[in-house]
C-alpha cells in the first residue's frame, strides 16, 4: 500500500509539472483553491436533522450540495491533484464549534457557574466519540478518504470550544461490510436499500457516551442510519453538504 501510494505521488509530481492546477471549486487557473472557494469553510454552518431509527438526530453542515462545495467534495474524492486538505480542515473546526450547541456541550456562563447548576450535558456524560462513515477498502488504500480528516477535525472544534474536562475522541468505529457497494451515482430508494445492514461496528460506545457521526454528504441519511444502528444510537451529525438547502 505504502508503495502505491508512493508512485501515485510521483506520477502526480511529473503530471503537477505539466499540467497547471485549476481550482477545486470553481476551475480558476494556477491555485488549488481560490480565496473565494476556500473562504466556504468559514461560513457559518447550518442547522440540519433527519429522521433515525429512535427519534430526530439533530446535526449541523456546511451548506448545500451545490457548486462551488459539491466541486470540492467531489475532488476531495476522486481527484488525486486535489489538495483541499486545510479546507476540509478549516470546515471540520467550524462544524465541530457549531456542534456545541447541539449538544448543550457550550461552556457554562460565569453566573452558571457560580450557582452551581449543569447544563444538558452533564458530568457523567463527559465523553464524546466523533465517529467517521466508513470508506471502502478501494478508497483507505488510496488514501482518498474525506470523512476521516473531516471528523478529526471536528473533533478539534468540539473540544477547542465546549465545555473544560470533556473528553473528546475520534473513533474510528465502523467499517462497511464485505460486498457492499458505493453509493455513488444511486437514486433516493437505491441507497436506503444500499445501505442496509451494509455495516459493522468494529467498537461500541459504553455507558454515557455522545456519538457523532461525521460524513462529507448526506443525502437520504441512509449512511447515518446505518451508522446508528450498529453503535446503537447516535446524538448528533456532521457534514459538509446536503442537497435541498438553502446555503
Amino acid at each position: 500500500m505504502v508503495v502505491l501510494r508512493a508512485c501515485s505521488d510521483l506520477a502526480q509530481g511529473f503530471l503537477g509539472a505539466l499540467l497547471p492546477v485549476q481550482c477545486a471549486g470553481c476551475r480558476a487557473w494556477d491555485q488549488a483553491l481560490c480565496p473565494s472557494c476556500r473562504s466556504l469553510a468559514d461560513r457559518e454552518p447550518l442547522p440540519m436533522s433527519l429522521e433515525g431509527r429512535r427519534g430526530v438526530v439533530p446535526g449541523v453542515v456546511l451548506g448545500d450540495y451545490s457548486d462551488p462545495l459539491r466541486r470540492i467534495v467531489l475532488s476531495a474524492k476522486h481527484s488525486p491533484r486535489a489538495d483541499v486538505t486545510d479546507f476540509l480542515d478549516r470546515a471540520g473546526v467550524r462544524l465541530g464549534a457549531s456542534l456545541c450547541a447541539v449538544l448543550g456541550l457550550e461552556p457554562s456562563s460565569g453566573e452558571e457557574a457560580r450557582a452551581g447548576r449543569s447544563s444538558a450535558f452533564s458530568a457523567s456524560e463527559s465523553q464524546v466519540w466523533v465517529v467517521p462513515a466508513p470508506s471502502s477498502w478501494k478508497r483507505r488504500m488510496r488514501g482518498r478518504q474525506v470523512a476521516m480528516p473531516l471528523a478529526r477535525a471536528v473533533a478539534r472544534g468540539l473540544a477547542s470550544h465546549g465545555r473544560e474536562g470533556v473528553r473528546v475522541r475520534v473513533v474510528d468505529a465502523v467499517r462497511l461490510r464485505v460486498g457492499a457497494t458505493s453509493q455513488s451515482g444511486k437514486a433516493g430508494p437505491q441507497r436506503m436499500v444500499g445501505r442496509m445492514g451494509a455495516m459493522r461496528a468494529l467498537v461500541t460506545p459504553r455507558g454515557n457516551v455522545r456519538v457523532i457521526a461525521v460524513d462529507d454528504v448526506v443525502t437520504t441519511g441512509a449512511t447515518i442510519r446505518e451508522m446508528e444502528r450498529v453503535l446503537g444510537g447516535l446524538d448528533g451529525v456532521a457534514a459538509l453538504c446536503r442537497p435541498g438547502l438553502t446555503s
